[in-house]
């Protein structure tokens, strides 16, 4: 079971840093929303829902197709965080904002949504649904909040993600230092009992590269995905740490640069 508490202290910690670190969701952003059809002729969605909307990053996007927007996310302190840096934009960009339809902010699980059945047209979510102990809960309960012909566009990582870091971990300790991701195969069990109709489905691999171990680990810990489920309670100790680092370190390629792979799943359903 995934400690959902664990999770929102990581992500309410790394809030201050996110948004230098989150490279990655950034790419996966702006890659998932290709896939988002386009209504053509100035239409809006009536009310979208950014599931799991971090520091905000997909707020003013999403504003810009909505006649209504609510931004949800488990973490209370890195939603605080996306509403102060959506109130500062207000304040520098006053004539922009008129674009920009109201904004409400929830605290909330994506696994139990405070809202209301049949009220969403388009829920996105950006790297986020990766948190749920099983994902077609999550699936399951968009479908509930969608309306006919609503639409659910995420993101999410597949099963090979961070796979340097097992590698670089796996003759060092037995110890689980990266957490499992559902295969594709998984995934697609996961659409199947949504009930909701497979648009689009694609997984593609985008490689980050850092100049050291230390960049590397610095990246996951300042957008608080450091957090292990079930980790082994005995402490790394800082010989199994040189090892590990030694073991990446034999990772660098042509260019002197050490890779961290992840591998992303991109689907769009339909609520029929």
């Amino acid at each position: 079971m995934i400690d959902k508490n664990a999770v929102a202290r990581c992500f309410g910690k790394a809030a201050a840093s996110y948004d230098q670190h989150a490279i990655l969701q950034r790419l996966s952003s702006a890659r998932l929303l290709q896939h988002l059809p386009n209504k053509g002729n100035g239409a809006r969605y009536n009310t979208t829902v950014d599931l799991g909307c971090g520091s905000g990053a997909l707020l003013q996007t999403l504003g810009n197709c909505s006649n209504q927007l609510f931004a949800v996310d488990l973490s209370f302190g890195m939603l605080a965080h996306a509403k102060q840096q959506r109130e500062q934009q207000v304040h520098q960009y006053p004539q922009q904002d008129r674009l920009i339809p109201p904004i409400y902010w929830l605290n909330a699980d994506a696994e139990a949504l405070p809202l209301q059945s049949r009220c969403v047209d388009l829920c996105v979510s950006n790297l986020a649904l990766q948190w749920c102990d099983d994902l077609a809960t999550p699936l399951i309960e968009a479908s509930r909040c969608l309306n006919k012909d609503g639409l659910l566009l995420f993101s999410t990582l597949v099963a090979g993600s961070l796979d340097e870091l097992t590698q670089s971990w796996s003759s060092v300790n037995q110890h689980r230092h990266v957490n499992r991701f559902l295969s594709e195969g998984e995934i697609k069990t996961a659409l199947l009992k949504s009930g909701l109709s497979v648009e689009a489905f694609q997984v593609e691999i985008q490689t980050m590269y850092y100049s050291s171990v230390k960049e590397v680990m610095q990246s996951l810990k300042g957008i608080g995905a450091n957090h292990v489920h079930d980790k082994d309670a005995k402490p790394t100790t800082q010989g199994e740490l040189r090892a590990f680092k030694a073991n990446y370190e034999t990772l660098r390629d042509n260019q002197g640069l050490l890779p961290l792979s992840y591998k992303l799943a991109y689907c769009l359903l339909r609520k029929c």
